[in-house]
């Protein structure tokens, strides 16, 4: 079955799954980095909000071998239970003095995403750019977010400074910073806990940088004093490989050889490893104790 087929038959299984007062459809969505994906979605009128199911991935799934009615038992799921139909009215997520408490920012990659950055606001940083999103309340949904565009800062009659200064106070605060050594992540994903043990930094070479969340991490290397400790700590420069918008890998320059060799390491995991949607750059950058100061 291709894909214009599988779409087809997800959403004639989702019809008779749900009633007649429900709209099923599908939406092309504009992600990071150009990618688009397929979203379907199903609107009641006595809900607030309904998820967004992308149906790519769930295609890689079919094809790998899952059963459709698995897959379809999982988009209702992931539906069901993520619908609002109480009294919550949407409208209040966007009152400014409503959100500005969870304005946050992430990292994304500025030529890859030109046609996104006509849409929002954002601040150039390096080759990189600073855009910024709504870290919605666990409360209502866990690890969910919305990006805010150019219709959003019209409506509240905000500037992107205003709301540049808001993420940056939010960020350290929603999006607690993570900063662990190589061999403790490795431990962790190995043993599925937190171990109790502390990283000696001092034997180690590289370092994981994200936040509790795991979730656009690699912004993490704005937060204040965060590399500058790090850095003032070994008493090193820092290289800094940015292995997906979620984390990066940082390395002290007095373990690195070669820097060729970091930019050849960050494009080949890119390019094996990480999905186009979550790729930040193909290159590495340096923290310079010094200036104090990421250059690239």
């Amino acid at each position: 079955m291709d894909y214009n087929l599988f779409k087809e038959a997800i959403l004639e299984a989702l019809k008779e799954r749900f009633e007649e007062d429900n709209t099923i459809e599908y939406r092309e969505i504009l992600k990071n980095n150009g990618v688009k994906l397929d979203g379907i979605i199903v609107r009641n009128k006595n809900s607030s909000i309904s998820p967004t199911v992308y149906v790519n991935e769930c295609y890689e799934r079919f094809v790998a071998g899952d059963e459709l009615k698995d897959i379809v038992d999982y988009i209702e799921r992931i539906i069901r239970e993520n619908t609002i139909t109480d009294d919550f009215d949407p409208d209040n997520v966007m009152l400014f003095d409503k959100i500005k408490d969870r304005i946050v920012f992430k990292l994304i990659n500025f030529d890859m995403n030109k046609d996104l950055l006509e849409t929002i606001p954002y601040r150039k940083y390096l080759d990189l750019a600073i855009v910024y999103y709504i870290s919605v309340s666990e409360e209502l949904f866990e690890c969910a977010s919305i990006l805010i565009n150019n219709a959003h800062m019209k409506m509240w009659n905000k500037t992107v400074e205003e709301v540049d200064e808001l993420a940056f106070k939010n960020a350290p605060l929603i999006m607690k910073p993570e900063l662990k050594s190589m061999a403790q992540t490795m431990k962790e994903i190995m043993s599925k806990r937190e171990l109790d043990e502390e990283d000696d930094f001092d034997d180690n070479c590289m370092f994981v940088l994200s936040n509790e969340k795991k979730l656009f991490g690699a912004s993490a290397i704005l937060y204040k004093d965060i590399i500058e400790d790090f850095s003032e700590r070994l008493m090193s420069d820092i290289y800094i490989l940015p292995s997906s918008v979620h984390e990066v890998i940082m390395i002290p320059s007095k373990c690195v050889d070669s820097v060729s060799g970091l930019d050849d390491m960050v494009c080949e995991v890119n390019a094996t490893a990480v999905p186009k949607v979550d790729i930040l750059s193909n290159h590495a950058y340096k923290y310079s104790r010094a200036e104090k100061s990421i250059v690239f």
